[in-house]
C-alpha cells in the first residue's frame, strides 16, 4: 500500500473512537446493520408517555451501538433534542458523536461552531474527560484544513487534561495521535517517540487491545519510511496479529484495527517475497490478507475491502497468475466508490499493469488514460488551495501598486502646482524661498516622527514577542514538569511501598532520595516460596534517562526472580539480567552497542536456616553484629555491557544471627560532596555512622541518615541518587 493511503486509513479506523465503536466509512449503504434487532428492541421501549430525559437516554443507546455513521448521526440528534439543560454529561456525550460523525462526513462548515460551542459548555460545567475528547476531535478538524500549529495545540491541551486527571488510558490515546500526526508529516523520529510512550502506558496499565493497535501503528512507521525495514516491520505486526488472536472483544474499533493489522502483516510479507523470491513470505500474505479480505467482504465494509484487495493482486502477480488477477479486479470494480478518487486512481494503476503484463496493450492505455485523469484531479485538488492563496497574493500586490501610484501621482500633481505659483509670483522669490524652507523643514520633522514611531512600534512588537516566547517557554515548562511528576508516580508506583516492605520484613527501613524527580536507583521486596529477597540497584544516569532503566531492570526481575530456585541461585539471577540487559538496549538502538546499565545487590534470607544467598554486582553491602562490620563479597562488574566482564556473576551464601542489621546501598550517599572542604562522603564514614547507631530501632536509623546528609550537604546541591536499605535479622 502507499503512503498516502496507509494514512488515510489510519486517520479513519485509528484516530478518536466515539463509545465502543468507530464507524466505517464507505460502508455499503443496504447492508443489514449488525445491531439492528438490538436497535429494534430499545426502539420498543420508546413510548409517547415516557419522560423526556428518558427518550434522550434510550435514543443515545442506539447511537453508541449502531455501526452505521448516518444512524448514529440521526439517534445521537434526537437524544440531544430530549436532553434538558441539566443533562450536560449526555449533552456532551452526544455533542462528541455527532462531532465525529461531521468529520467522517466531510461537514466541516458545521463542524466547527458545533464543536466550539459543546467545547465551552464542557469547559463551564468541568466535563474534563469529554473536554479532553473534544479537543482531540478538533486537531482532527484542523488536519483537514493543513492548520499545524492548531493539531498539536489541541492534541497538547487533550494531553494537559489527561495528566491533571491521572487518565493514564486516554494519555496513552494522545501520545498516538501525537505519533500519527507526526507520521502523516513524515516527522518518523517524532512519530516513534510518541508511540513509545503510548506503549508503555498501555503496557503499565494492562489495555492489551490498545498495545496490540499502537504494535500495529510501529509496525507501518517501518515500512512508510523511504529507507524501508520490513524485518522489523514484520515483528511488530506479527506480535499485535498475536495479540489480537489472544482477546476477544466486541469493540468495532478492534475488529477493524485487528484485520487492518493482518492485512498490513500481508503487505509486508508480500514486499518480502517480492524482495527475496521466498514463496513462503506469499504464502503467509495469502493467509493474512484472505482472512481480512473475508472479514471486510462480509460486514459490507467495502472501502477497506477495495482497498485492501490491492494486497491481494500484489499476491497473484507474485505468482504470475494475471488472468486470474485481471478477472478479480473486474469483478472488484463493482465495489468502488467512484467518487472515491484515490482509489479509483490506485485501481486503474494495477489494472493498466495487468493487461501491459496480458500483452493487451489497447485496453492497457485506456486504462493508463483513466489513471492519469484520476491523478490529474488528485493533483488539482491539492493546486486549487494554492491557486487561491497565489490568486489573493496577487491581489494584494496589485492593491500595493495601485496605491503606489496613487502617491506618485499626487507628488506630481502638488510639483506642479509649486511651479505654477512659483512662475506666477516671480517677483516674490525671496519669500517663496522662506516658504520653501519652512515646508522642507516641516516635512524633515514629519519623516524623523514617523521613524521616532515606527521604532517605538517596533520596540513594542518586540516587547510582546518576547513576552509571547517568554509565555510559551512557561507553558511548555509547565508540560515538562507535570508530565516528569506523572512519570513519578508510575515509577513510585513500581518500587515496593513501605507498607509492602514491612508486611515482608518488619524491622526494616529505606532512605531513598532521587535526586531530580524521577531516579536511576530502586528497590524491590518480594517473596519468593519460602524466601524473602530484598534487591537495591543503581542504574547508569539519573533523572529521566537512569528513570527509563529502572523501569527496564523492575520489568525483568518480574521475569528473573520469582522461584525458591531463582533466590537459591542469585548469581544467576544477576547473569540473566545482564543478557536481558545487553540484547533488550542493542535491539532499540538499531543494534549500536550501549554501555549502560546497572550496578545491583540482591540478598535472599531462609530465616528458617538462619542462611543468606546472596549476589552483588558492582556494589557494597555489609552486616553489622555486636559492633562488628562484616564486608560481604561481591564481583566488581555491573549488570550490562562491561569491557572486562567475567562469564558469570557468583553466588554466595552466609550464615545470620538474630539482631544482625544487613545494609544495602547506591554510591550516591558515598559519593555525596559536602563538609567544609566539599570532599566526598566515602563509604568508611558510611560505615561508621552505621556503626555508631545499628542498635537503634530502624525508624530511629533512618531520621538520623537523613540529618547527617542534610548536616553534611549544607548548600551543595544532591549529586546522585540515593538509595540505602536496611533490615534487621
Amino acid at each position: 500500500m502507499t503512503f498516502k493511503r496507509i494514512c488515510l486509513i489510519i486517520n479513519v479506523v485509528l484516530a478518536i473512537a466515539v463509545p465502543h465503536s468507530v464507524s466505517a466509512q464507505g460502508s455499503v449503504s443496504d447492508f443489514a446493520d449488525p445491531a439492528q434487532p438490538l436497535i429494534d428492541s430499545i426502539l420498543s421501549l420508546i413510548t409517547p408517555d415516557i419522560p423526556d430525559n428518558e427518550k434522550a437516554q434510550q435514543y443515545y443507546k442506539i447511537a453508541e451501538i449502531t455501526n452505521n455513521i448516518d444512524t448514529r448521526q440521526r439517534y445521537a440528534q434526537m437524544s440531544l433534542d430530549h436532553c434538558g439543560k441539566s443533562d450536560t454529561h449526555l449533552i456532551l456525550q452526544n455533542a462528541q458523536i455527532i462531532s465525529y460523525c461531521y468529520y467522517v462526513n466531510g461537514q466541516y462548515d458545521l463542524l466547527k461552531p458545533f464543536l466550539q460551542e459543546n467545547i465551552d459548555l464542557a469547559i463551564k460545567c468541568g466535563e474534563l474527560f469529554q473536554l479532553q475528547k473534544l479537543y482531540r476531535i478538533k486537531a482532527m478538524y484542523y488536519e483537514q484544513v493543513n492548520n499545524n500549529d492548531s493539531i498539536f495545540f489541541y492534541l497538547h491541551k487533550a494531553l494537559e487534561i489527561c495528566i491533571a486527571d491521572q487518565d493514564s488510558a486516554n494519555l496513552a490515546g494522545c501520545y498516538q495521535e501525537l505519533g500519527l500526526k507526526y507520521i502523516n508529516r513524515k516527522f518518523f523520529k517524532e512519530a516513534e517517540i510518541n508511540y513509545r510512550k503510548g506503549m508503555e502506558i498501555d503496557s503499565i496499565i494492562g489495555n492489551v487491545a490498545e498495545y496490540a493497535i499502537i504494535c500495529h501503528r510501529m509496525g507501518e512507521l517501518y515500512y512508510v519510511q523511504d529507507n524501508k525495514d520490513y524485518y522489523t516491520a514484520k515483528k511488530y505486526l506479527t506480535k499485535s496479529a498475536r495479540i489480537f488472536d489472544t482477546i476477544s472483544s466486541r469493540s468495532i474499533r478492534h475488529i477493524i484495527s485487528k484485520y487492518l493489522a493482518y492485512n498490513a502483516l500481508a503487505d509486508v510479507y508480500i514486499h518480502l517475497a517480492e524482495n527475496t523470491g521466498n514463496h513462503d513470505y506469499a504464502d503467509s500474505c495469502y493467509y493474512y490478507n484472505s482472512q481480512a479480505l473475508n472479514y471486510f467482504l462480509s460486514s459490507g465494509y467495502s472501502y477497506y475491502y477495495c482497498y485492501l484487495s490491492m494486497t491481494h493482486v500484489e499476491y497473484l502477480k507474485f505468482y504470475k497468475k494475471y488472468q486470474e488477477a485481471l478477472e478479480f479486479m473486474l469483478e472488484l470494480e463493482k465495489s468502488i466508490d467512484k467518487t472515491n478518487i484515490d482509489l479509483l486512481n490506485t485501481y486503474y494503476f494495477q489494472l493498466r499493469n495487468l493487461y501491459f503484463s496480458l500483452g493487451d496493450y489497447k485496453k492497457a492505455y485506456e486504462c493508463f488514460e483513466k489513471n492519469y485523469a484520476t491523478s490529474m484531479a488528485l493533483t488539482n485538488d491539492s493546486a486549487m488551495n494554492k491557486v487561491a492563496d497565489a490568486k489573493a497574493e496577487q491581489a494584494v500586490m496589485i492593491e500595493k501598486i495601485e496605491r503606489k501610484n496613487a502617491e506618485l501621482y499626487h507628488a506630481s500633481e502638488k510639483r506642479r502646482m509649486l511651479t505654477l505659483i512659483f512662475s506666477l509670483i516671480g517677483g516674490l522669490v525671496l519669500t517663496s524661498i522662506l516658504i520653501f524652507l519652512i515646508y522642507r523643514s516641516l516635512k524633515i520633522k514629519k519623516k524623523i516622527n514617523q521613524e521616532i514611531e515606527l521604532q517605538r512600534d517596533e520596540i513594542a512588537s518586540q516587547r510582546d514577542e518576547l513576552a509571547a516566547q517568554q509565555n510559551r517557554i512557561e507553558d511548555f515548562n509547565r508540560q515538562l514538569v507535570s508530565s516528569i511528576n506523572y512519570a513519578e508516580r508510575i515509577q513510585r508506583a513500581a518500587v515496593t511501598s513501605i507498607d509492602d516492605l514491612h508486611e515482608i520484613f518488619p524491622y526494616s527501613f529505606v532512605f531513598y532520595r532521587p535526586r531530580d524527580i524521577v531516579s536511576g536507583d530502586f528497590y524491590r521486596a518480594i517473596k519468593c516460596g519460602k524466601y524473602k529477597v530484598m534487591i537495591t540497584a543503581d542504574c547508569t544516569g539519573h533523572g529521566i534517562p537512569g528513570a527509563f532503566l529502572s523501569m527496564l531492570g523492575i520489568s525483568a526481575l518480574k521475569e528473573f526472580m520469582v522461584t525458591e530456585h531463582d533466590a537459591e541461585n542469585p548469581g544467576l539471577v544477576l547473569d540473566g539480567m545482564r543478557e536481558f540487559i545487553k540484547s533488550t538496549l542493542s535491539s532499540h538502538t538499531g543494534g549500536l552497542k550501549i554501555d549502560d546499565g546497572m550496578d545491583m545487590t540482591i540478598c535472599c534470607f531462609d530465616f528458617d536456616k538462619m542462611l543468606m544467598h546472596y549476589g552483588i554486582a558492582n556494589q557494597k553491602a555489609y552486616i553489622i553484629r555486636k559492633g562488628e562490620n562484616i564486608k560481604l563479597s561481591g564481583d566488581n562488574m555491573p549488570v550490562g555491557r562491561y569491557l572486562l566482564a567475567r562469564d558469570h556473576f557468583h553466588s554466595y551464601t552466609v550464615p545470620i544471627q538474630k539482631g544482625d542489621m544487613i545494609y544495602m546501598f547506591s554510591d550516591g550517599i558515598p559519593d555525596q560532596l559536602g563538609g567544609p572542604e566539599e570532599k566526598k562522603y566515602l563509604i568508611r564514614n558510611l560505615i561508621a555512622l552505621l556503626s555508631s547507631f545499628a542498635e537503634s530501632s530502624t525508624e530511629t536509623q533512618c531520621q538520623l541518615i537523613d540529618k547527617a546528609m542534610i548536616e553534611w550537604r549544607g548548600n551543595t546541591p544532591q549529586v546522585d541518587d540515593m538509595t540505602l536499605v536496611g533490615i534487621r535479622v
